[in-house]
């Protein structure tokens, strides 16, 4: 009996030897993904009207034309006979004063410049030695 007594004990230490031992860990899948690069530097897409956009962007007292090729953003200053308009025309500033006319508005300086405007869409542009061009309002 000693021997079973001897077998069993022994058996014991065995199962709990075998019981205390752990198995090694699996590596852990625990750790955070790494956080996703930065987005971009974006702009906010515009909301709005174009209408509401530009207004944004420019005084409300400007209006731009296309003078056949040439662009202007006229700018109106005053009111009545104390009105005057102001443009950039191929790298120049022309301030002109209300002149005297029949029909429409027109502006015009003692050198041969004039803007005249007749209508809210249409005009005339002329330059000190060049032709009269056609305006049309650009919205």
């Amino acid at each position: 009996m000693r021997a079973a007594s001897a077998t069993a004990l022994l058996l014991t230490f065995v199962l709990a030897a075998c019981g205390g031992e752990s198995t090694p860990a699996s590596p852990t899948t625990d750790t955070p993904p790494p956080p996703p690069p930065p987005a971009a530097a974006e702009e906010a897409p515009p909301t709005g009207s174009l209408a509401a956009r530009e207004a944004q962007t420019e005084p409300s007292n400007t209006i731009n034309y296309d003078c056949e090729g040439t662009r202007i953003t006229l700018a109106q200053e005053g009111e009545g006979d104390d009105a005057r308009v102001q443009f950039v025309v191929d790298g120049v500033t022309l301030d002109l004063p209300r002149a005297e006319t029949a029909q429409g508005e027109r502006f015009a300086d003692a050198d041969g410049n004039a803007f005249w405007r007749h209508g809210t869409d249409e005009a005339r542009l002329g330059l000190q030695g060049q032709h009269e061009r056609n305006c049309a309002r650009v919205y």
